[in-house]
């Protein structure tokens, strides 16, 4: 998740390099770059999601409580139920069942 969020920001991988063990050694140290001007909320989270040890990395549940995310959902206006959605009430079957399309009048006699 690191990765991709890291890549959707920078347009390239956080992790380079000729060889393959230098790309592991860079993974390992933690060796990350960022672009100029990255709120430090960002550079938090994609630094606590992408440590290499996965006992100490932050778990996914509680990336979504992660200020960067937070601010990121009231920027964009963004909830996790819509807002249209009726409150508690649950569709029975009688609701659910889809009823025959209705036809005027006109398209009968076609």
């Amino acid at each position: 998740m690191g990765i991709l969020l890291y890549e959707l920001v920078h347009g390239r991988a956080p992790f380079t390099g000729v060889h393959p063990r230098e790309i592991s050694d860079k993974i390992m140290r933690g060796q990350i770059r960022f672009k100029p001007g990255l709120s430090n909320e960002y550079k938090d989270l994609v630094n606590k999601i992408l440590i290499y040890e996965c006992n100490e990395r932050l778990p996914l549940i509680k990336v979504f409580d992660h200020p960067w995310v937070k601010n990121f959902e009231k920027k964009y206006n963004l909830t996790k139920t819509p807002k249209n959605a009726s409150k508690g009430k649950k569709k029975d079957k009688a609701d659910m069942k889809q009823t025959k399309p209705q036809h005027n009048q006109s398209e009968n006699n076609r």
